[in-house]
């Protein structure tokens, strides 16, 4: 779900339409050089995409991303923008698309990455059907407005306004829609080991990840994710003595296997400030309520060795897990 009016994707659209992308070093977005009703045109119509968008059902599994693919290539084609579409197994597409330069410079590419597929839905959870596109009370409602059609589509909508408006480039910038990120990540693999020539060894990516703040309808702070956790599978096997279900067994394997993930989740990690959570902590302590606090997210290591506030963090979810190795039990089909 997602608020629908245009100061969403307006908002997108001038952060990913900025200078670095322009000849020169220009003060001002390339955007801004847009009259508002045009721009106001442009909003109208990235909200119309985005729920023709987000009524294309790419659930993972089984994906059939081929069907977004269809999606970007036409408005590609109608708009004159230069794409590929790569099937590279039945129903499952990635789209590549570019936009060159207008001459040839020492700089390289940037990359607009997204994904077409989304995880399940359940529409019984749902106040309107989850493929539906419908606005309800201001905000748009579609199983992966979030993760991440929105931006994949605001990332279409960039370039249609850096071809319609003509806007001078010193780098190529190019569109990838990739399939199945959600479940094994079989679009991006192929494309690094079969089209790797059409990423142009591009200096820079944009794709999803961080969290903004709104407050009063204005963005406090942008969020953007510069690292990510890793997973480390771990399986676990128990054996134990068989016995019918009637019975109270303590030994059977079930319950041996209940017993020792509870010991795993039980077990405190070790709290480990990495460097860029550390920047993050002293980025966002002009944003905390109190002088204090404010202090000791400016000296993250040394304001950890104070109980009080070691506890406040470990109590925060929104914060705890930047510190530590985190447990998540999942069931064994996904190892």
């Amino acid at each position: 779900m997602l608020p629908s009016r245009t100061h969403v994707f307006r908002f997108l659209l001038l952060a990913l339409l900025n200078p670095a992308l322009c000849l020169g070093q220009p003060s001002e977005l390339a955007s801004s050089a847009i009259p508002p009703e045009k721009l106001e045109a442009y909003s109208d119509l990235a909200q119309q995409w985005e729920q023709e968008y987000l009524r294309i059902d790419t659930s993972n599994p089984p994906g059939n991303e081929a069907r977004a693919a269809a999606f970007f290539k036409r408005i590609f084609d109608q708009e004159g923008i230069e794409n590929q579409v790569f099937e590279y197994q039945p129903g499952r597409a990635n789209i590549w698309a570019r936009i060159a330069a207008g001459t040839p410079g020492p700089k390289r590419p940037i990359i607009l990455l997204n994904h077409e597929d989304v995880v399940t839905s359940d529409p019984v959870r749902w106040k309107v059907p989850p493929f539906s596109g419908k606005i309800v009370d201001g905000a748009i409602y579609g199983r992966g407005a979030q993760d991440m059609k929105s931006e994949g589509l605001a990332q279409l909508v960039v370039m249609v306004m850096l071809k319609r408006e003509k806007v001078p480039l010193d780098r190529d910038v190019i569109f990838l829609a990739t399939a199945d990120e959600e479940a094994d990540g079989t679009g991006t693999d192929w494309m690094i080991a079969h089209q790797r020539g059409l990423l142009g060894n591009a200096e820079y990516l944009i794709t999803e990840g961080g969290e903004n703040l709104n407050e009063n309808g204005k963005a406090k702070y942008i969020g953007i994710d510069v690292a990510e956790k890793s997973p480390f599978w771990l399986k676990i096997t128990a054996h134990g003595r068989p016995g019918h279900g009637s019975r109270a067994i303590p030994d059977s394997a079930p319950n041996r296997l209940v017993r020792a993930l509870n010991r795993i989740l039980d077990h405190p990690t070790e709290l480990k400030v990495l460097p860029v959570a550390e920047e993050f902590f002293r980025a966002m302590a002009p944003l905390q309520a109190s002088p204090e606090r404010q202090r000791q997210f400016r000296n993250l290591r040394q304001s950890l060795k104070n109980a009080r506030f070691r506890r406040s963090v470990e109590n925060t979810e929104s914060l705890n897990y930047m510190l530590r190795n985190t447990r998540q039990p999942q069931p064994a089909r996904r190892l």
